[in-house]
């Protein structure tokens, strides 16, 4: 059975060292609206707190929509066993998805309805 670009997608979200990459951007773009704070949302400045206060732990939905950009995809390799290799994905590409995404995810996890 051939691999299919959705197969692709799950392998690279379940990639560990894609994941956490991705905690670390997350915990960058804290750090750094920590210091230079811009005008945020309440549920995001509840975001920036809670990705401070838990370093390195994983938002899930922030590690999908990384290992769903198309530019993570094209830079990984599906590996025989069923496997991935995501060393070739740019630090910039993730860096990029998560100052992108932050307001979506935050209102997803830290909104009134979540």
């Amino acid at each position: 059975m051939a691999d299919t670009e959705l197969l692709k997608y799950a392998r690279i979200r379940d990639d560990y060292e894609l994941q956490q990459r991705a905690n670390a951007a997350l915990l960058v773009q804290a750090l750094y609206w920590v210091a230079n704070p811009p005008d945020m949302t309440l549920e995001q400045r509840l975001m920036r707190d809670w990705v401070v206060d838990h370093p390195l732990e994983p938002i899930e939905l922030m590690t999908a929509y990384v290992a769903n950009m198309p530019e993570v995809a094209a830079a990984s390799t599906l590996l025989q066993g069923g496997g991935v290799d995501t060393s070739e994905v740019l630090d910039y590409s993730i860096k990029y998805i998560v100052e992108a995404k932050w307001n979506v995810v935050a209102n997803n996890q830290f909104g009134a309805a979540a």
